[in-house]
């Protein structure tokens, strides 16, 4: 049966035996300069995840099963859901064991757009600089918000944080109650075209496969 898109981290990210990744996200900004000697900045459109995965070294089988699913990829309907590997949950969570089976939702959005609460989270659970979370928001089509934290917080007693400040800004259609992910939180990507370098082969090993990623919206 075709695969439905986008591909579930299980279905794509997680088998790939990433040996280096870069996971940013740049500005997306216009530079001018005034006879004065000012810097004016402005905004020049939506800030997008991006960056490039890098794999280890595989064997024969191992190289099949991950350009079997680029292939799948490489077309122009297909996405995927990616994180940062290098950080799949909270710096002091890694595994979401204290988290269990919590399920945290939005509690507030700032009029900023830039500050959010969180609710119903363990008693005292402790976010740190540089955490990921990730929601739903929109319909026809959902969309995949992915934030990184900028300020550290603890819970109290009831679950509830204080505000805390996320890039990038939170993007029309977020509403409270939404439920938030903290591991693996991921956004929804596409294979940048002609990205795909398929490696060399030399005996039994593939080396040098990689790929670059590009969020979506849609």
């Amino acid at each position: 049966m075709a695969y439905s898109f986008p591909l579930t981290a299980a279905q794509f990210a997680d088998i790939l035996p990433i040996r280096e990744l870069t996971f940013d996200i740049p500005e997306a900004l216009e530079l001018s300069e005034t006879g004065s000697g000012e810097v004016l900045r402005a905004d020049l459109g939506t800030r997008l995840w991006r960056g490039t995965v890098a794999l280890g070294d595989m064997t024969s089988a191992e190289t099949d099963d991950v350009m079997a699913m680029l292939d799948v990829l490489r077309r122009a309907n297909g996405s995927f859901m990616i994180y940062d590997a290098r950080r799949p949950g909270p710096r002091l969570d890694p595994t979401g064991t204290t988290l269990g089976a919590g399920s945290p939702t939005l509690m507030a959005i700032s009029a900023n757009l830039r500050d959010i609460r969180l609710q119903a989270l363990p008693a005292s659970y402790r976010l740190k600089r540089g955490d990921y979370l990730a929601f739903s928001y929109g319909t026809n089509p959902v969309r995949f918000a992915l934030h990184r934290i900028a300020q550290q917080s603890t819970a109290n007693a009831s679950g509830e944080t204080g505000w805390i400040e996320v890039s990038p800004s939170i993007r029309p259609g977020a509403v409270v109650g939404t439920v938030v992910s903290l591991l693996k939180a991921s956004c929804k990507a596409i294979v940048v075209p002609g990205s795909v370098n398929p490696g060399r082969s030399r005996a039994t090993l593939t080396t040098g496969v990689s790929f670059d990623f590009l969020q979506t919206l849609r």
